[in-house]
């Protein structure tokens, strides 16, 4: 199974081939209910989410998980050479979508059902810290980070990140080694 960029969700031949079994086993597996899936509305078919597939892949310690079901990361920043500079140094290793507005992060998080949202405060648009509270409730429902970022960090308190529900903070400029770091502490 190739990890396709943005792809949120696998059929029962996909989960099959990653597990080494036959679809009718994991059309058992999600009948029984011990791996989330649904039914495609008016069809006998049965798909699986990005999310429940790593749950179920990790529970059951079936190796290269990873290499499956890729993480997502959301980077929302209007720099559009940071844009591309972090897409480019985190591809290889996430699957990436980025967003220079409030509005397009709104628009795409949904969609593209991120692990973690790497978010500027300061955008054209809202403030990042209005974003990061705007967010709050996918953010609770499947716990994703949100990990913030300024090069205006002396202006802000921290209290006013915590209150926005952000996770952390790392200041600009930073070390592209040490943010794929705390990404990869935040994401597991």
């Amino acid at each position: 199974m190739s990890s396709e960029r943005g792809r949120t969700s696998y059929t029962t031949g996909d989960v099959a081939r990653a597990c080494n079994v036959t679809k009718r086993t994991v059309i058992k597996w999600i009948d029984g209910g011990k791996l989330k899936g649904y039914r495609i509305p008016g069809s006998r078919h049965r798909r699986v989410s990005a999310e429940s597939l790593r749950e179920f892949l990790r529970k059951y310690k079936i190796p290269s998980y990873e290499g499956i079901v890729r993480r997502r990361i959301l980077i929302v920043d209007d720099d559009r050479d940071l844009l591309e500079l972090l897409s480019d140094a985190l591809r290889g290793n996430y699957d990436v979508e980025v967003a220079a507005t409030a509005l397009e992060a709104a628009s795409r998080l949904p969609v593209f059902q991120p692990d973690i949202v790497l978010l500027d405060i300061r955008l054209p648009d809202v403030s990042g810290l209005e974003v990061c509270r705007h967010f709050q409730p996918y953010k609770a429902e499947r716990r994703v980070p949100i990990l913030t970022m300024s090069a205006y960090g002396s202006e802000i308190s921290p209290a006013d990140i915590d209150r926005s529900g952000a996770d952390a903070f790392v200041p600009k400029p930073f070390k592209l080694s040490e943010l794929k770091e705390r990404i990869a502490s935040m994401v597991g």
